[in-house]
């Protein structure tokens, strides 16, 4: 017989804990909760509007997919919250960058932490760019906030994507059998446009290999990158020591955020100079309302 000590521990890790708990994190971080909660049980179709609690933005969600695990990330986890040695010099980027957009959370984030920015998002898969555009509008913030629907490279051309795959959709590799359906997408050589960004947020899932390997990056990186690296189109067997090289080889000082034994991670980089002679605490705050 399990004594309760035992019975607790057992309980706690649970795969149903676990999956209760993160839905009242989610939960908790907008208003109208008790909805959020019952649509995260029942998960209807369709796209739902809610207020955040911190900052009173509207952002745009589904729950039939993994939105809320990312509304987590950027809302409770404030992975994209700066470090301390960086985050006292971060004060006003006018430039934003999001390759990656997904459904406009960071973009969100963004718009209220830093009101004096434009954001510019990349975002190829056609379903997660609807919802952006409704988190763009629904907070009348389409005079500085744009979203490009495509995905970001280093040359124009097309890509095959394995879509409708929430933040799991992914750039197919020549000549392999994703094993899920497939779209013709167009791609934007965006090298320019992260040379003279101010912020780059690097999200794309396995496409960030192709930018950070171009000579163009290692010349002119932009002041302050936040990347999430990924294993899908690595160029060696280690993504962590491949995307700290290069981030290296561009001058960029690196800090880490998080890693996983399964080859995915988040950095921030930046170039030496970019902090400010003073340092304080990130509290991850977004702390101005729109």
């Amino acid at each position: 017989m399990n004594t309760p000590r035992q019975f607790w521990r057992k309980l706690a890790g649970s795969r149903l804990l676990t999956a209760l708990s993160a839905r009242l994190i989610c939960a908790g971080l907008v208003r109208e909760s008790g909805r959020f909660l019952l649509r995260q049980e029942t998960r209807p179709a369709g796209v739902f509007h809610y207020r955040l609690r911190r900052g009173g933005a509207t952002v745009a969600l589904r729950h039939s997919v993994q939105d809320g695990a990312t509304m987590a990330e950027v809302f409770h986890r404030d992975d994209y919250s700066p470090p301390a040695e960086l985050a006292a010099a971060l004060t006003s980027p006018r430039r934003v960058l999001d390759l990656g957009a997904n459904i406009g959370l960071f973009g969100i984030y963004a718009a209220q932490r830093w009101p004096q920015a434009s954001i510019v998002g990349y975002e190829a898969d056609p379903d997660n760019a609807d919802v952006h555009e409704q988190t763009i509008a629904a907070n009348g913030l389409g005079a500085r906030w744009r979203l490009e629907r495509m995905a970001a490279g280093a040359r124009d051309g097309q890509v095959e994507l394995a879509a409708g795959r929430a933040m799991g959709s992914f750039v197919v590799e020549p000549g392999t059998d994703p094993g899920v359906p497939t779209i013709q997408v167009p791609v934007r050589d965006v090298m320019g446009e992260i040379s003279a960004a101010d912020l780059v947020k690097l999200d794309i899932e396995g496409g960030e290999w192709e930018i950070l390997g171009d000579a163009r990056f290692r010349r002119e990186p932009p002041p302050v990158v936040v990347l999430e690296y990924h294993p899908h189109l690595g160029p060696d067997s280690d993504p962590r020591a491949a995307a700290e090289r290069a981030l290296s080889d561009a001058g960029l000082r690196i800090a880490d955020i998080w890693h996983r034994s399964d080859g995915y991670g988040m950095l921030w980089a930046w170039r030496p100079g970019v902090e400010g002679p003073q340092s304080e605490p990130s509290s991850g705050a977004v702390g101005q309302s729109i």
